[in-house]
């Protein structure tokens, strides 16, 4: 059974699985009518697109780690800034 990512509802292929599918789908031996190969079809080419630009799949453990590492970047030149710029204007309001 397939692992599905929570935020897209997505399965996680992997590169061989979406080369397949996609191979499968350029030689017509696919029903595209059905949605749901459809939808496949389509997640397996995302994933050969973005493997071909980053070089590997990107999993959604990777996915959020990355996105919890930019919001606590984000915290910490606003702390920054906060710091640099509310002691100067708490000096120039009195």
């Amino acid at each position: 059974m397939r692992r599905r990512d929570r935020a897209t509802g997505d399965t996680a292929l992997t590169v061989d699985e979406a080369t397949a599918i996609a191979e499968h789908a350029e030689n017509g031996d696919l029903d595209m009518e059905d949605p749901e190969v459809r939808r496949l079809v389509g997640e397996a080419n995302r994933l050969l697109v973005r493997a071909g630009v980053w070089g590997i799949a990107e999993s959604p453990k990777q996915r959020s780690r990355r996105r919890l590492l930019a919001v606590g970047a984000s915290v910490l030149v606003l702390s920054w800034l906060a710091g640099l710029f509310l002691p100067l204007l708490v000096r120039l309001t009195e």
